[in-house]
């Protein structure tokens, strides 16, 4: 579990695997948010409550650095709380590269249908990834996802309407968390 003031901060009520953000009226977003805690993530399910489609937001895919092998316990986790609720998954959504952890998007998408989605400036951390790891063929066109957002590109979660949306990085890093979704109505 997150610290107390992280759930004060950013949770509501608690569901049974996540907290959950309510929504406050027509076209706004449910938003339950599971924590991850070897890696002090969050991954999230952003769903349209009058439509039940819903969006995933930075899975995780568990990985032991020890042994390199990998499991989809966490990712289960959000696939049980999707079939729970009804939701028909119509994203599978990446805000980042993520340097702590993999991501289970390409699982969820194996496992749903739904298309993976990342910003466009994944590309330059893949090209700057390439380097530090010494990896010449990998290819650095963010391939790896079904769509890649330019800034201002809008798309649907059921009836709603996102955006996405560039934000700079932190750490001194660019484009490390290359887009927001921001969901309006």
């Amino acid at each position: 579990m997150p610290p107390l003031w992280f759930q004060r901060r950013y949770f509501r009520r608690p569901t049974c695997k996540g907290f959950l953000s309510q929504s406050t009226g027509a076209h706004t977003p449910d938003v339950a948010g599971f924590f991850e805690p070897r890696t002090f993530s969050v991954q999230y399910i952003v769903s349209d409550p009058a439509t039940k489609k819903c969006a995933i937001i930075d899975p995780v895919l568990d990985y032991d650095e020890k042994s390199g092998a990998t499991a989809t316990h966490h990712a289960d986790e959000l696939l049980a709380y999707v079939a729970e609720q009804g939701f028909e998954v119509e994203w599978i959504l990446d805000t980042h590269p993520h340097a702590d952890h993999f991501s289970a998007a390409h699982y969820l998408k194996e496992k749903t249908g739904a298309p993976t989605a990342i910003g466009s400036y994944v590309k330059d951390v893949q090209e700057l990834w390439k380097g530090i790891y010494h990896w010449p063929d990998f290819p650095a066109d963010g391939r790896q996802w079904d769509h890649l957002f330019s800034e201002g590109d809008t798309f649907k979660v059921g009836d709603m309407d996102a955006r996405h949306v560039f934000s700079r990085s932190y750490a001194g890093v660019n484009h490390l968390r290359d887009w927001r979704c921001s969901l309006y109505p």
